[in-house]
């Protein structure tokens, strides 16, 4: 499917779909979808380009109805540059239990299932033991989809490449920001491209991701801090969290403490949890970053943010997001407009 064409309350957006190992399927004739992107993008001038990919459990039809929303309720607002972008989504496919997928999950956990350990702790915390297996299982494709050479990673290069200039802002959610985030460090590498801004919604993803020293691995970064360290994002970042996110408080952090088999200091206050999921709890850095920021708590009605290009910034949306999907609302919507401002003026 090369365009998912326009409706009443939605534009034109290309949808391009990737396999269970990272790679883009070809579209029907053969071409790359991606490709053509780029053609477009080169032979009309397309100044910006706004590029989602959805998190756990979406299959095709779920993807749709996903940019679907997040385009309906964006449509109003309108975009702040001259002429509006170029969009394009991405389908991965996260829903193994759909498609009658085995669950394929770290091995350390499978330790902890087999001597029933795990099998305990998510009965005593309400959680779904086949929910559970299949984040994991998902977790580690979005990871692939993100590093990846046939990947989000190409896509992204291809876009960027097609137009000295062009801006690409990413839009995330769940798992779909552990792929942007592989994405971006993979394109970025060296003197690859960079995003003009990247929001994080409910980011299924560790606290510590983009930290330059992640407080559980001597000596060793988050998974994804050239994003920070290199400065990747010439915009705003901004990642929501929410206590409302079981998905992320509950099972993503429940996950956690059985891979991080070892013993840590306490957190200190104000300071996210070591098994921390940024949607949970929000950015971390160790060392602590000039440029993190916490937002005002997003309230109902919000119409204004104070963003700065170059700044990572986390807002606490419980009031607005009330589970891990919940975050098609229009007051995200102006604040991923707000972010867009922040490179274009």
């Amino acid at each position: 499917m090369p365009m998912v064409p326009p409706t009443s309350t939605t534009p034109e957006y290309a949808l391009v779909v990737f396999d269970a190992q990272g790679r883009e399927v070809a579209e029907s004739d053969g071409s790359a979808l991606s490709e053509t992107i780029a053609a477009r993008i080169a032979s009309s001038g397309v100044a910006d380009v706004v590029l989602m990919c959805h998190g756990w459990l979406d299959t095709f039809g779920d993807a749709r109805n996903t940019y679907a929303g997040w385009l309906e309720t964006a449509q109003p607002l309108g975009w702040p540059g001259v002429r509006p972008p170029l969009i394009v989504g991405v389908h991965w496919p996260s829903a193994p239990l759909a498609a009658g997928e085995p669950p394929d999950v770290p091995a350390v956990l499978q330790l902890h299932l087999d001597d029933g350990t795990l099998t305990t702790a998510l009965r005593d915390a309400g959680v779904d033991v086949l929910d559970f297996l299949s984040f994991w299982t998902m977790r580690s494709r979005a990871i692939t989809l993100g590093s990846t050479d046939a990947g989000l990673a190409r896509l992204l290069t291809r876009i960027c490449a097609a137009r000295p200039g062009v801006r690409v802002h990413l839009v995330g959610h769940s798992l779909g920001c552990v792929a942007l985030s592989g994405a971006l460090v993979t394109a970025g590498a060296g003197s690859g491209p960079h995003a003009a801004s990247f929001f994080l919604m409910q980011a299924a993803e560790s606290s510590w991701a983009f930290s330059a020293r992640a407080p559980f691995f001597t000596g060793g970064a988050g998974r994804y801090h050239a994003v920070v360290d290199d400065g990747l994002v010439d915009g705003a970042l901004v990642a929501t969290r929410s206590s409302h996110d079981r998905a992320l408080t509950v099972l993503y952090k429940l996950g956690m403490e059985f891979v991080l088999q070892r013993e840590y200091a306490a957190s200190a206050p104000g300071r996210p949890d070591r098994a921390a999921a940024i949607g949970g709890e929000g950015l971390g850095f160790d060392p602590p970053v000039a440029s993190a920021h916490a937002l005002p708590p997003l309230a109902p009605g919000a119409t204004s943010f104070a963003l700065a290009a170059g700044s990572q910034y986390t807002i606490d949306a419980s009031a607005l997001i009330a589970d891990h999907n919940d975050v098609d609302h229009v007051e995200l919507a102006r604040l991923f407009r707000a972010m867009v401002a922040t490179r274009l003026h």
